[in-house]
Order: structure tokens, then C-alpha cells, then sequence
């Protein structure tokens, strides 16, 4: 389950970030995983779960997960298009492109506090 070397990575990367005494006040993060980036939300949730109870000093900390839709920009006319069925195709001149613009992020999005 690479979801668990996921979670680990966030919060290596907010210990990095962050002091020791803020990360003590995390109160919530929130993340946007893209529906091509080969992440599972639920299977986040569950590893963040695992990580929370070897780690309880982050038990009172959120994860919130949004998953980003699939958008592509045209290489033509530059239009930008929402993929539906993933069907890559520019909706205004017709034209096939593989320009992903969003759907493949997996990034920090929020980091919350208490205060």
C-alpha cells in the first residue's frame, strides 16, 4: 500500500515546515489528489488512520482529502476541457490532446491550527 509512504511524505514534509510547537497544534490537513495520480482516498484515510495511532501526537489533526477532476488544455486553440468519460478531447475545436493540465496532482493544499 503505497498510500502509507504517502502519509508519511505529508508529514515529513510538514514537520519540515513547521516547528515542533506548531505541528503540536495541527488541527487539520487538507489535500488534493487527482484522479489520474493513482491514489486511493479511502485507502489514504486508512493508512493516515494507522499513522495517527503510532503516532498520537497527531491524533486530534483531520485529514481532508478533494479529489480534482481530470482537465486537459488544448494544444490548438488552448481551450481548457473537464475529460468526461476520459475521452481526451478539446470540447471547442474537436481535437484530441494529451496537454493534462489537472488530474494528476497530489498536493498540500491547507495546513490548519489551533490557536
Amino acid at each position: 500500500m503505497h498510500e502509507t509512504s504517502i502519509v508519511n511524505s505529508i508529514m515529513r514534509t510538514l514537520e519540515l515546515e513547521f516547528e515542533v510547537e506548531k505541528m503540536a497544534r495541527l488541527k487539520g490537513i487538507y489535500v488534493k489528489v487527482g484522479i489520474l495520480s493513482n491514489i486511493e482516498p479511502r485507502l489514504l484515510h486508512n493508512a493516515y488512520d494507522a499513522f495517527q495511532m503510532t503516532n498520537p501526537g497527531y491524533t486530534d489533526a483531520e485529514l481532508h482529502i478533494e479529489s480534482t477532476e481530470l482537465k486537459i488544455q488544448c494544444e490548438l486553440c488552448n481551450h481548457e476541457t473537464k475529460v468526461k468519460n476520459y475521452r481526451f478531447i478539446c470540447e471547442n475545436c474537436g481535437s484530441p490532446s494529451k496537454n493534462v493540465i489537472q488530474g494528476e496532482e497530489m498536493l498540500i493544499h491547507k495546513v490548519e491550527f489551533n490557536d
